[in-house]
Order: structure tokens, then sequence, then C-alpha cells
């Protein structure tokens, strides 16, 4: 099976602790891939970079980390997401500079890579809509996945939900818990479309919605939580290792809970080394 992560690649940059780790949707995505799918399986990357220091942290940990990788480089930065903590270890999201990843467009050789992969999942955020609609729909006839960092735009919340379920088989949401509301919302427009969407409600666990009901999934308790950042694109590599492989949805929750359970105890979504900054870092950072 080929398992083929595509779009965010990049750093995760902790204010906090003044120091630099890969990290990025995509990248949180494959390294946990790499742990809970088959050794027999290939799992990848297809990501955009810069020309700087940052692509070559990011570099440095695809290889680390076993996994194919089809990069495109850009004259841009490489994609960084700013990160603080409150005391309770959940990320505050200071900012997010897409640089290369917004500036790119998919070409005629990637989509042929996302055609002979077996899973591919995508994400879709404001800052890289334009990159995003440049690869969708996604050809091949296998799992399509689709990780809702933003579900919708500022003047429709949902906005992103509404236009992509109909081209994927499996959606990622975060939402509040007890916004019923929201997965009203949300079960309506899998059942509409045939799809399945998955929504994540942090400390409340997870539900799967689109089916004849609702299938629900708790939360794995653990004794310290220490950064929540890249839980979901664990909990997301988790479910579709189980999921792909036809398994039934209330075991690929299960998966999800678990995987993501480990992630939130240590810092990241995997391990890696924690790059200082240099002393000359720009103000801005």
């Amino acid at each position: 099976m080929r398992v083929t992560a595509v779009g965010d690649c990049g750093i995760d940059r902790y204010v906090d602790v003044r120091a630099d780790r890969p990290g990025g949707i995509s990248l949180n995505f494959a390294a946990n891939a790499r742990r809970c799918f088959e050794p027999a399986d290939r799992v990848g990357v297809l990501t955009v970079l810069g020309r700087d220091r940052e692509a070559v942290i990011v570099e440095a940990a695809i290889a680390d980390l076993g996994l194919d990788a089809a990069i495109a480089y850009e004259d841009d930065v490489t994609p960084v997401q700013y990160i603080d903590r409150d005391a309770g270890g959940d990320r505050i999201f200071v900012r997010y500079v897409a640089g290369a990843l917004a500036r790119h467009r998919v070409t005629a050789a990637e989509r042929d890579l996302l055609a002979a992969s077996d899973v591919v999942i995508a994400t879709v955020f404001t800052q890289i809509v334009d990159f995003f609609e440049s690869l969708v729909p996604i050809p091949g006839q296998g799992v399509r996945a689709l990780d809702y960092c933003n579900a919708g735009a500022p003047g429709d919340p949902f906005a992103y939900v509404r236009r992509y379920t109909p081209l994927f088989d499996v959606g990622f949401v975060s939402v509040p818990a007890g916004d019923g509301a929201a997965l009203d919302l949300l079960e309506t427009l899998a059942r509409t479309h045939g799809r399945l969407i998955v929504a994540t409600l942090g400390g409340a666990g997870s539900v799967a919605l689109g089916g004849p009901s609702r299938v629900a999934c708790p939360p794995v308790p653990v004794a310290e939580v220490v950064d929540t950042t890249g839980a979901g694109d664990t909990f997301a590599a988790g479910f579709l290792s189980v999921f792909a492989r036809g398994g039934d949805v209330a075991t690929a929750l299960a998966r999800g809970a678990q995987e993501a359970a480990r992630t939130v105890q240590q810092v990241g979504a995997f391990d890696a080394e924690l790059v200082a900054w240099p002393d000359d870092a720009p103000a801005e950072w």
C-alpha cells in the first residue's frame, strides 16, 4: 500500500523555548503513519519547501523518518508555524507563514504520484487554498481523505466542508465539545454526499458521522499533557491505518484515540530534536 500526505511540511517554531523543530500537518501525519501502517507499506510526502535554513531541517527529518519524498522548491520561505503553549500544554497558534507552499501549483507529475497512491490525505486552510484547489479532485481509486485545518472562511465557518465533502471519502474536522449544531450540520453533509466525516472533540473524544447512526469514541486518559501540537494529525494516521484496510469505524476511532494520546505526552507529533534559534534570530521571531 502506498500512502501519501500532500501539503504542509515545515517548521514548528516554539516561541516559548526559542527553538524550531520539523513539523507541519502533512509531515506530522506521515511520521505517525510510518508507525501505524504496515512495515511493507510505502509512506511519503508531497510537499513544497523554500531554499533556506528551514528547508534543511525538514529534509533531514524526512530522511530520518524513512519517508518517500516528492519535494518541489520555490523561491520563497519554507512554511513556518509559530507556536506558544499555555500552562496545560495546549498549543497557541501565534501565526503561520505559508511561503513556498502558497506559491506552488500541483504539476502533472505530482498528480501522477497521487493517482498511484492507495491512500492520500491532504489538508486545506485559508493560507494555502489556491495551492489546494490545484490538486483537487485527487485522481485515483484509493481512499482520499481531507484534514480541514480550517472548516471554512470567516464569512462562512463551514465553507470548505460544504465545498469539498463530495470530493473526499473521509473528512477530519475539529469541533468544540458540546457544539451540537455543528455536528448536526456535518452529519447532514456527510449523509447527503455518502461520505464519512470524523469530528474530533478535544477532551470529549471523537465521533464519526455519515452512517445510519453516530459512532462515538471516548478519549484515552493520559497522565500529563505536554503538547497538543499534531494530536489531530496523529489521530488521522491511526484512524486511516485501520479504515484504509477495511476495518470498521469504531475500531479505527479507537486506534486514532490511542495514537493521539501517545502524542500529547511529548513535544511535537513525533520524535525530533529541537534546533535552537540562531543568535541573530530576527526580531519578528
